[in-house]
């Protein structure tokens, strides 16, 4: 090779190199950021489910309280009712005693006038028998009668009021009453003390969500300039890989299932030369394409630095036998797409392709010797490494039709090979809308991407155009401006006096050439105006039509790579209902806690997500990725806690 072509050679993989180094650095903090920014959201929601916990406490103490005054101010009466009538039962004891004894004195009086009315009795019936005032004693026996019986009557009743009134435990009541009153306004102090707490802690809670939520907010503003940072080096490292290194790249499947082949990506080679080259008839024909063949090798990755030509024109040497190189006949086409499989290509070292290995591939072009006499250079064109690739098998996560929960009890399907050795953790996500208002989510980072992208599509579709007309009309505005001024100067001269008929005739031609010219000039600019309105609108009408990815649920940044990273207490092991089904499920109860690692609450909606990843060794894991089902799409539910 000569010192041209590997100065050029070296400059392109240096290039190369270090824009996928730095892309790789750029990953690393983008994913950093998203961890970052999902914590941050974490924290945000966490504190607004607290803050929600603490407002429902606070109802609840408020009301306690409330029904803790009311007994206060019952208990205080109560009390003193008590104590007042302790003190009305005293005297009520001492004025019935006073009143029984005063009835027995009245009673005992009525008896013995009773007995003094009867012995007079008895001597009337026996003297005046049936006479005027025996009938008049007897009116007054059968009275005096009476009277004694009320008499006795009257004292018994006193004397059992007084006995009663005698038995009534007023002061046990008044004990009683004055412990209860103590009781409850202890209860009182205990029920102030927890709404006071109550209170101070929503304040808390309160200013520990306005804390979050700015965190939350800077998180959102680092994530952003890191995505435009990544997406800028990802731009750049295309642009670069598309003008030096032929386009190369390695598309990688996404059908779930096993690994077995990938799919090799360039543009053909661009001679920036043409030749002469010897046809049927003896005829020559010019041509700009001198590609014999072109070759791909697989290289480990770590071995992409030192790979050359040299080691390039030695392996196309071997035996096609020996897989270390894969041929493509030479055609017209402009671009060459070509799927590899896995037994149809060893590495550079003989080795078969690893599933979970960092590769990369190269393109050698091997030149038409004429072309290279032309020239006057004997190299052939070997392309910079692509970038690296790993081939990995795809694990299958549950359809969202798949997932449901019912009665606390998580239940989903999925077919996996049977050889796979996967575990599905089950993830719940909050699906409440006031607690993750406002926060960003990967649909939202992305639109700002997406929108950048289609509108410098639409720009540089309808911008070019645009910029013709207006330029075509400023032109012809001149143009038109002109052609005023001239026909002005004109009438000025045919006005002026002294002119003779012929100067005149010539003057009126110049006119009406001038004319007809401004007439069509200004049809010209009302075409190019009516022409260039149509373009605006379209243009509008297409930035109107662009169309930004929708985020349905849980609104708050969510995806495969942060699933992945989940710690232990963030998510629980589905169970397989029986060896050979196809059905898992997972009891929901007071342990399970949400993606963020909080207890699930009571009332609150979630999203039951599956993650499916390798449950093999560490070693074996790399050759598998994981797998996680549209929960945008999953139905979610309400959790309520078992009743015993």
């Amino acid at each position: 090779m000569n010192s041209y072509n590997e100065n050029l050679h070296a400059s392109v993989l240096s290039s190369l190199s270090e824009q996928e180094l730095q892309l790789q650095k750029t990953k690393a903090s983008l994913d950093a950021s998203m961890f970052s920014l999902y914590y941050a959201e974490g924290a945000r929601i966490t504190a607004a489910e607290e803050l929600q916990i603490a407002n429902s406490n606070y109802v609840f103490q408020q009301l306690i309280l409330e029904q803790a005054v009311i007994d206060s101010d019952v208990s205080t009466n109560v009390l003193s009712s008590v104590n007042l009538g302790n003190e009305f039962i005293a005297t009520s004891v001492k004025n019935t005693s006073v009143a029984a004894a005063n009835v027995q004195i009245a009673a005992n009086a009525v008896l013995k006038l009773a007995s003094d009315v009867g012995s007079i009795f008895s001597i009337v019936n026996a003297a005046d028998f049936d006479t005027e005032i025996y009938v008049q004693s007897k009116e007054a026996y059968k009275l005096m009668n009476k009277t004694a019986y009320l008499a006795e009557k009257t004292s018994q009743l006193s004397m059992e009021a007084s006995a009663q009134i005698a038995e009534v435990p007023i002061t046990s009541l008044v004990e009683k009453a004055q412990t209860t009153d103590t009781s409850i306004k202890s209860l009182l102090e205990i029920v102030s003390a927890d709404f006071a707490t109550a209170s101070e802690t929503v304040a808390t809670d309160s200013q520990s969500l306005v804390t979050a939520n700015s965190q939350e907010k800077a998180a959102e503003g680092t994530l952003q300039n890191t995505e435009i940072v990544y997406h800028s080096g990802v731009s750049a490292y295309e642009l670069t890989n598309k003008e030096l290194n032929l386009g190369l790249e390695v598309v990688l499947p996404e059908k779930s299932g096993n690994a077995t082949f990938y799919t090799v990506d360039f543009d053909k080679y661009k001679s920036p030369f043409s030749y002469k080259i010897v046809t049927e008839g003896d005829s020559e024909e010019e041509t700009g394409y001198p590609i014999k063949d072109y070759y791909i090798f697989l290289v480990k990755n770590k071995s992409k630095e030192i790979f050359s030509v040299a080691d390039a024109e030695g392996l196309i040497m071997e035996s096609e036998n020996e897989k270390k190189y894969f041929k493509i006949p030479s055609s017209n086409q402009r671009k060459y797409s070509q799927d590899i499989y896995m037994s149809d290509l060893n590495d550079v070292d003989g080795e078969s392709m690893k599933l979970g290995e960092k590769y990369v591939v190269f393109v050698f072009a091997v030149l038409e010797n004429q072309y290279k006499k032309v020239i006057n250079t004997f190299d052939d064109y070997l392309s910079a490494p692509s970038a690296f690739f790993t081939l990995t098998n795809k694990l299958t996560a549950p359809l969202s039709k798949d997932i449901s929960v019912k009665d606390n009890t998580m239940k989903f399907t999925v077919k996996e090979d049977p050889k796979y050795s996967v575990e599905y953790r089950c993830i719940f996500l909050p699906n409440n809308k006031d607690l993750v208002k406002g926060l960003l989510t990967v649909e939202g980072l992305k639109s700002t991407e997406i929108q950048t992208e289609q509108l410098d599509e639409i720009f540089s579709k309808y911008n070019p155009e645009i910029e013709r007309l207006e330029s075509a009309i400023n032109d012809l505005s001149s143009s038109e401006t002109g052609l005023e001024e001239q026909e002005i100067n004109n009438l000025k001269k045919q006005s002026e006096k002294g002119i003779d008929a012929k100067e005149l005739k010539k003057l009126k031609d110049e006119y009406d050439k001038i004319e007809k010219e401004l007439i069509r000039t200004q049809k010209e600019i009302k075409d190019l105006q009516e022409e260039l309105e149509k373009v605006e609108k379209e243009r509008k009408r297409a930035i109107i039509s662009v169309e930004y990815p929708k985020h349905l649920k849980p609104g708050f940044f969510f995806n495969y790579t942060i699933a992945k990273g989940l710690e232990v207490d963030s998510y629980a092991l589905a169970q397989k209902k029986s060896e050979d089904s196809d059905e898992y499920t997972l009891s929901i109860d007071y342990l399970t806690t949400d993606n963020f690692g909080n207890s699930l609450i009571p009332g609150n909606v979630y999203i039951p997500t599956v993650l499916a990843m390798s449950n093999e060794e560490e070693t074996v894991k790399l050759q598998f990725i994981g797998a996680l089902s549209d929960f945008q799409k999953t139905k979610d539910f309400t959790y309520t806690l078992k009743s015993n």
